[in-house]
């Protein structure tokens, strides 16, 4: 989707896996966890530049026989038992010839988490009016969780009796998912989140990415606001490989990409994925 004009948008996707056959488990946090928050506050006129970048990889560590022992089936390198996760993270910020306002708090903490908490989260608020001729603000922001798996024992990530009495075990997987936007601007204010899930203790909480974006006015007097300029895209890709025992049954790739230019009153594009055994509503 490309136009040019007055854009108004509203777009929520949600791709979700729940079932014994289909399910990422999420990984038990390591004894030494701990966690990273940065808070910038900035108001300026002129230029303004910010970017942030990180990358973690987390593993259960399977069952620990040496590297001598590592079993290779064709198609994966872990060890029986062990499942990993990585995640990324990076943005980018650059203002010039312009009014610029930023409220932005990244946390990332490696401890296990419940349903309604985050290892990863970015909040960010920006708002921009050019003063100077060639003014604008470009903004880039990407997330990724990717999570592999091999048989594993349900007994050992459900403490709950009943459910990992119906399940023995959790099936083989290779799941990842991205997600992000951009956006070019003249004027405008922009309210982004991303955020993700995976480390936990108990698997019966799905592992989660979310990702939204908001496009809306910029306030020029308390009572009037100008409508956005410029243009504004999102985007969500999946790849989704899953087993029923030992062998892979299921592949699923999925991607989507919007994007609009011009005057934008509102554009409002919300993405969410889950993957667990059991998914709460």
């Amino acid at each position: 989707m490309k136009t040019t004009g007055v854009i108004l948008i509203a777009l929520s996707v949600l791709i979700t896996f729940a079932s014994v056959v289909m399910a990422d488990q999420g990984v038990p946090a390591i004894p030494s966890a701990g966690g990273i928050t940065s808070t910038t506050s900035i108001s300026c006129d002129g230029m303004y530049m910010e970017s942030s970048a990180l990358a973690w990889s987390i593993s259960n560590g399977g069952d620990d026989i040496g590297l001598a022992s590592r079993v290779n089936d064709g198609s994966s390198m872990l060890l029986p038992n062990q499942t990993q996760y990585s995640t990324a993270y990076d943005a980018s910020t650059v203002a010039m010839a312009g009014k610029t306002t930023i409220v932005k708090v990244l946390t990332v903490d490696t401890g296990n988490k419940l349903v309604t908490q985050s290892n990863i989260k970015a909040d960010t608020a920006v708002t921009f009016m050019a003063t100077g001729d060639g003014g604008n603000i470009r903004g880039t922001e990407n997330i990724m969780i990717d999570g592999t798996s091999r048989r594993t024992a349900a007994s050992d990530r459900i403490t709950c009796p009943w459910e990992s009495g119906n399940s023995t075990v959790f099936p083989a997987y290779c799941n990842i998912v991205q997600a992000g936007s951009t956006y070019d601007l003249t004027i405008g204010s922009v309210v982004t989140t991303a955020s993700d899930r995976f480390v936990d203790t108990d698997a019966k909480a799905p592992v989660v990415l979310n990702y939204n974006i908001n496009v809306k006015p910029y306030k020029v007097q308390s009572q009037r606001t100008s409508p956005a300029m410029g243009s504004a895209s999102a985007y969500l890709k999946a790849h989704i490989q899953e087993a029923r025992s030992t062998h892979q049954d299921e592949d699923l790739t999925y991607s989507e990409a919007s994007s609009t230019g011009g005057q934008i009153n509102s554009l409002s594009i919300a993405y969410q994925f889950q993957s667990g055994k059991r998914l709460l509503p």
